[in-house]
């Protein structure tokens, strides 16, 4: 039996067969075959399928990954699947669906596949058991016998469970439930820390930590301010709520983080002891110096002097959370590597475009493109791109990529994004950067080498990564010593001076490594030098390894722990080996009259360089100095970003290349204009913002006065939020509830300190005090701990199926159902080859000869018919009668007078019958 999943898509035959026949140019026999195509694409776009009778059972299991569920819960679900898959008869299939805020698909229901554990990225902070049910019900075909089981502590907090559970009835899907509990008795928990929205700097105020017990017990609470314990309190927690007092001084400005914490004996979810909240002391804003050492230098001291209030640190000592980070107004990178902030960039992206700071970056050796910033998150924040451009490049390289695409490349690092996906991602930007002086090839390996791209001159670089875009994950480790002799295969070929091996491999599972240090060594003496690009850390196992391979081949070693990071990182590599983006030759800049946006000041002689990093000014930027050599590149530059502004200064500021910069008589009153520029952000006028947690959501209210002069316009009103981690929790319209106020309600989905902004239409934008939900959904505290189990037991009840069931109890059922084969592959290819065929025979003029073939046939038949149709010449035959006859008819009748003799019928012609014949047969042809 067939049918079609898109019947109405057949109505599209209709035009396609009029202007297959309306602009029809060749023969009856090509027309024909056009149409038999259009027929077979049509079916295909209309899903033709075959419908037959299937054997077997599916079965789907939904695995509860959310934060409530206890800790060897995975181990459990897996335990429970392997079961399953041992169960497994023939045409039986199992599947996997894990679960937290939102479902993933782990495994499609498969008859053979062992399940080798569970790799979608997933926001634990919630449990949507219904639509993780909805989403096994799609894994199912129709009409396929199937069970679902559910193994969840049935704590749910998203959509309603039972419709979902309600609608595996009604396909005939039972859902079993398998309810897992955490051992043991939650005994107590906190629930709430209370404290002002807002204080002054050095005012003390008084924060309340509220508990809950179930029964009398001993516990101790301690009180945490961006990780440092400021106080402890003992007490005896009695049954119901207990409140608990602390007192603190804002000492320090901006916003601040503080946790108090629960410790019980005996507590079965310590998870739910642990509550946050935030505060925010104002003040006036600082200049954040972030520079190698942490020590204050010459730019920190020249802007102190100033009157800034300015604060050094290190990029490993700046702020960790989004929340110190709120009172910082202007923020400057000296000479500092990218790869020393981690994910802290992110932060600071935010604070430039969404909360109205500043950014200014200095050069040097680990700073731009060189240290990292080419593809990170500030990079398109500054007023100078920082591309390496082919024209202004001297000398070639020839690079190899050897790329791990062993089992652990499979990962995935976010749903639908494995590690591979994004090493091949980091490859391409690098091969971007390239041109035709440099030679490029890339290699996969696993137990063995697999060379992708050959050796060859990037002309193409667009073709090239296509050919790396296509590389996947296949199994098996990483082979380095095999990686290694397969990039000096491909190298040995380029006559480039400057020779590369670049290797990217898990800093956890890096095989063969025998002989491979020895080797790098070699390879010096014949001009290849070897760099490593790690996934992981320098805790990891095979880190020591990597660090010696990359030490004896005279390149560098980059860790890299976020995957989604490693695109930066090759092209930070790849522009450390042209040596094209530093300029290290002493030249000149002068200053133009554009300096005067900053202030009212010009210098009066050229900032001389030493050295400066080449970059390119973006569109819609300003210059101030532009050196004076053949790249008359900027070396003061500035732009606008919405409510933030950002500044670069390429010289080096002291050091190997920027003594001579620090001591030119206008450094420092061009720093402190940077910098006053850069912490110009006012207050807006006539603004009045309030933002406060009720029960799991943010209520945001803003107040204008449209009688104070400068009061912003209210269009466009906005509030954007976002959650510890970083998410974007809701960028949503306020509305308005009378004729200067407005208020929305943004709910609040994860444990910690949100931050935001009320941004106006213009971009101007209004910091919004922290708002804190305390405790994760998963973990809120219900008073009823048996909810759970009472949900799984009704979504079993209402579905059909049972709880706890055993795994051949699975299979049990009914084991005949409908499958269904989709032919739109096998049809789309059938009119391929139908096309193909046409174009054959039109190209090679192919049809004549088949008509003739076909009409032979015809004309021999036609030709018997025209021999048959020639009369033969009529034989007169004259009987004399007999004597006796003859003497009688004579006495009769008279004698007659004698009759003329008989004449045949004249019929032309034997030649002339066969020529008619084939004249006959000729206009047949013709036709």
């Amino acid at each position: 039996m067939f049918g079609l999943l898109h019947p109405a898509l057949l109505l599209l035959l209709v035009p396609a067969l009029w202007c297959c026949w309306r602009f029809r140019d060749g023969t009856t026999a090509t027309t024909v075959v056009r149409v038999v195509a259009l027929v077979l694409l049509a079916l295909a776009l209309a899903g033709l399928y075959r419908d037959s009778d299937s054997k077997g059972r599916d079965v789907i299991f939904v695995v509860d990954r959310s934060r409530s569920m206890p800790a060897d819960g995975d181990a459990l679900a897996l335990e429970q699947i392997r079961l399953a898959e041992d169960a497994r008869a023939a045409g039986d299939r199992v599947g996997v669906v894990s679960f937290g805020r939102a479902p993933a698909l782990e495994r499609l229901p498969s008859e053979s596949a062992r399940f080798g554990g569970f790799a979608r990225a997933l926001d634990r902070e919630g449990s949507d058991v219904g639509a993780a049910i909805d989403l096994a019900l799609e894994a199912i075909p129709r009409e396929r016998p199937a069970a679902i089981e559910v193994l969840s502590d049935g704590e749910a907090t998203g959509a309603a469970t039972l419709p979902a559970a309600r609608r595996a009835l009604a396909r005939g899907i039972p859902v079993h439930t398998r309810t897992v509990r955490r051992a043991g008795s939650d005994k107590a928990g906190l629930y709430d820390l209370e404290l002002p929205p807002e204080v002054a700097r050095n005012e003390p105020f008084q924060l309340t930590a509220w508990a809950w017990a179930d029964e009398p017990c001993e516990a101790e609470i301690a009180l945490e301010r961006e990780g440092r314990v400021l106080a402890t309190r003992k007490l005896v927690l009695e049954p119901g709520a207990n409140r608990v007092l602390f007192r603190d001084i804002a000492t320090a400005l901006g916003a601040a983080e503080y946790r108090a914490v629960l410790r019980v004996e005996g507590d079965a979810l310590p998870d739910n002891n642990a509550v946050v909240a935030g505060t925010l002391a104002r003040g006036a804003p600082i200049a954040l110096v972030v520079n190698h050492d942490g020590r204050p230098d010459l730019l920190s001291t020249a802007l102190a002097r100033s009157g800034i209030d300015v604060r050094v640190t290190t990029p490993e000592e700046a702020p960790a959370t989004r929340l110190a980070w709120s009172s910082v107004r202007a923020v400057v990178l000296e000479n500092v590597a990218a790869d020393r902030f981690g994910r802290k960039l992110d932060i600071v992206r935010e604070l430039v475009e969404e909360h109205g700071a500043g950014l200014l970056m200095t050069g040097g050796k680990a700073s731009f493109a060189l240290g990292g910033y080419y593809l990170s998150p500030l990079d398109r924040l500054l007023p100078v791109s920082m591309e390496m451009r082919n024209e202004w490049r001297k000398l070639g390289i020839g690079i190899a990529f050897a790329l791990d695409r062993s089992g652990s490349m499979a990962v995935e690092v976010a749903p639908g994004v494995p590690k591979m996906d994004l090493a091949n991602q980091g490859t391409i930007a690098a091969i971007e950067l390239l041109g035709p002086l440099d030679d490029c090839a890339v290699i996969a390996v696993d137990s063995a080498a697999h060379t992708i791209v050959e050796l060859t001159t990037v002309d193409d670089a667009e073709a090239l990564c296509h050919e790396v875009s296509g590389i996947e994950s296949m199994g098996g480790g990483i082979y380095v010593r095999t990686a290694l002799e397969a990039c000096v295969d491909q190298l040995e070929n380029s006559d480039a001076q400057n020779r590369h091996i670049v290797l990217f491999c898990d800093a956890n599972d890096s095989e063969e490594q025998d002989g491979v240090v020895a080797r790098c060594k070699e390879l010096l003496e014949i001009g290849i030098r070897t760099s490593v690009i790690a996934l992981g850390t320098e805790a990891d196992s095979d880190s020591q390894f990597l660090k010696d391979t990359a030490a004896a081949g005279e390149g560098t070693c980059t860790f890299c722990s976020d995957p989604s990071d490693l695109p930066r990182v090759f092209a930070q590599d790849t522009m450390k080996l042209a040596r094209s983006t530093f300029v290290d030759a002493d030249t000149t800049a002068t200053a133009n009259a554009t300096l005067l946006g900053l202030g009212d000041w010009m210098p009066t002689t050229a900032a001389p360089l030493a050295g400066y990093n080449l970059t390119w000014l973006r569109p819609k930027a300003s210059a101030g100095l532009v050196t004076v050599d053949e790249n008359a590149a900027p070396a003061v530059a500035w732009r606008h970003l919405g409510a933030g502004r950002s500044a670069a200064i390429t010289a080096q500021i002291g050091g190997e290349f920027g003594r001579e910069f620090a001591s030119w008589d206008g450094f420092a009153p061009l720093s402190v204009s940077l910098a006053r520029w850069l912490c110009g952000r006012d207050e807006l006028p006539g603004t009045y913002v309030s933002a406060r947690r009720e029960a799991g959501e943010a209520l945001v209210q803003l107040e204008l006065d449209p009688t104070v002069a400068g009061a912003p316009d209210p269009a466009g009103l906005r509030v954007r939020l976002r959650s510890p981690s970083g998410r974007l929790v809701a960028e949503t319209p306020l509305d308005r509830t009378g004729e200067t106020s407005f208020v929305t309600r943004v709910p609040l989905g994860e444990q910690g300190v949100h931050v935001g902004e009320v941004v106006f239409g213009d971009g101007q934008v209004v910091p919004l005090p922290p708002v804190s939900l305390p405790y994760s959904p998963e973990l809120e505290r219900i008073g009823d701990s048996q909810r759970g189990l009472r949900l799984m037991e009704r979504v079993a009840r209402e579905s059909g199926g049972e709880t706890n069931p055993i795994a051949a109890d699975l299979f049990a059922g009914e084991r005949i159902g409908r499958a269904w084969s989709p032919l739109g592959s096998w049809l789309a290819l059938a009119a391929l080859c139908v096309v193909l065929i046409e174009i054959a025979f039109r190209r090679l003029q192919l049809w004549g000869w088949l008509a003739a073939f076909a009409a032979r046939p015809m004309r021999a038949l036609r030709r018997e018919r025209a021999v048959d149709a020639i009369p033969e010449p009529a034989a007169t035959v004259t009987a004399g009668p007999t004597p006796v006859a003859a003497a009688a008819r004579s006495r009769e009748a008279p004698a007659a007078a004698p009759e003329p003799p008989a004449q045949s019928p004249v019929t032309g012609d034997l030649s002339d019958a066969l020529a008619q014949a084939r004249a006959r047969a000729q206009r047949g042809q013709k036709r």
